[in-house]
């Protein structure tokens, strides 16, 4: 599975990182999978990968979270938190403080998740660059910008 990330995902990593956006995985993931990362062609593009089963802790735990911002070395309302949903994990990250983004280009685990979606990675870094809303914990929508 890591070896085969596709040429379009690599290159929107590489345009975040250009953007300057440390970039830090958040996977409740097998043993099996964490020992095949430093092989992948996605570590490399990552400055902190946090794997539930090398940390006993898994998302939506909130210290799961607290820990990607901590060893990025800032706060939770300095990270942007992107995924499909699974697990709980949007409403773990917006708890924490974390701005989210739901993506629906693999899976759409979460379809009623209110705050900020988009269907195809490659959307990202442009999104990055514009104002958006901030799905807050408590559901309200605010202008802010983190980027």
């Amino acid at each position: 599975m890591l070896g085969s990330v596709s040429t379009a995902t690599l290159d929107v990593l590489d345009a975040l990182r250009d953007d300057g956006h440390p970039l830090a995985l958040i996977s409740n993931a097998t043993s099996d999978t964490a020992e095949t990362w430093p092989q992948s062609p996605l570590a490399q593009r990552f400055d902190v990968a946090i794997f539930s089963c090398d940390v006993g802790l898994a998302k939506p735990d909130p210290a799961i979270y607290h820990l990607a911002a901590e060893r990025l070395g800032v706060g939770p309302a300095e990270c942007i938190f992107v995924g499909d949903g699974a697990d709980g994990e949007l409403a773990g990250a917006a708890a924490v403080g974390l701005t989210v983004f739901r993506t629906t280009q693999h899976n759409d685990t979460d379809p009623s998740w209110g705050g900020p979606a988009f269907a195809t990675l490659g959307d990202l870094p442009a999104m990055l660059r514009e104002p958006f809303k901030v799905m807050e914990p408590s559901g309200a929508h605010t202008g802010h910008k983190t980027a």
